[in-house]
């Protein structure tokens, strides 16, 4: 067998998350479709992510399996020409076939963008989220820098998913006002309206993250900015025991990016 190590861009907005489902809309799914046009043979695929719903990806990993040696530079071409226009493969090469894309993950980053704004248009709506109430930042801001750490995180995931532990550790959460445009500078996938200057950026960097973990967090922080909840209950539910009821409901998923997966070298 043969093995290939790709980097995958999505646009998610119209897929049911990464993996694979039967008779389901999914990003794996019609990157096999395509893999089994190109391909003679027997020839699998290998996520480092799920990723939810709506979710899109600036680089997720895809380990490739197959029967046949592949020309990396010229099938890379032929690749891109076949796949649905939502996903693109921005470079291929043989990799180790011991090369597991989860197993082998150090950390992973997401990023959720949002603007803060009564109206929005509908361009930028597709990639971006927006709160339409009044934030007090800071606070989001002092809360966010609390999340950096090992924490359990069972107030904040949604349940579904089979884990031995919500216990996860995440390296660096930053909440920073950001040009959109330098984030996706070259990307042929997310286009950003040119007078689109600038939106708010929740930066999360974790070993590890549960089911819409992520969202959870954001709509937490959008809580907390809001007066809905205050910096103290939010340290109390990061730390606390586990809650029946939750103040808030699950952040939108267009908002969300797989934004970058490291690997040990």
């Amino acid at each position: 067998m043969h093995y290939y190590k790709t980097t995958i861009q999505y646009d998610g907005s119209n897929y049911f998350g990464f993996q694979w489902q039967k008779d389901i809309p999914s990003i794996q799914n019609d990157i096999n479709i395509t893999l089994g046009k190109l391909i003679d043979g027997k020839v699998t695929t290998m996520g480092a992510s799920r990723t939810d719903s709506g979710v899109h990806a600036f680089d997720q990993i895809v380990r490739i399996t197959s029967e046949h040696p592949l020309d990396c530079v010229s099938f890379l071409v032929k690749l891109n020409d076949n796949l649905p226009p939502q996903i693109r493969s921005t470079e291929l090469f043989p990799c180790q076939g011991t090369f597991n894309p989860i197993k082998s993950c150090i950390s992973k980053e997401y990023r959720y963008f949002f603007t803060n704004t009564l109206k929005t248009q509908s361009l930028e709506q597709k990639f971006i989220a927006n709160n339409p109430f009044e934030l007090d930042i800071k606070k989001m801001r002092e809360c966010a820098e609390k999340i950096v750490g090992r924490h359990d995180f069972h107030n904040f995931c949604s349940a579904g998913s089979n884990v031995k532990t919500t216990v996860r550790e995440v390296l660096v959460c930053e909440l920073t006002e950001i040009n959109p445009h330098e984030i996706f500078p070259t990307s042929d996938l997310f286009h950003i309206p040119v007078d689109f200057k600038s939106c708010y950026q929740l930066r999360i960097v974790g070993t590890g993250f549960l089911k819409q973990m992520v969202r959870h967090l954001m709509s937490a922080l959008w809580h907390v900015g809001q007066g809905r909840m205050s910096p103290d209950e939010f340290m109390l539910l990061l730390d606390g025991p586990p809650k029946t009821r939750r103040l808030w409901k699950v952040a939108s998923p267009r908002g969300l990016f797989l934004y970058k997966i490291t690997y040990e070298l």
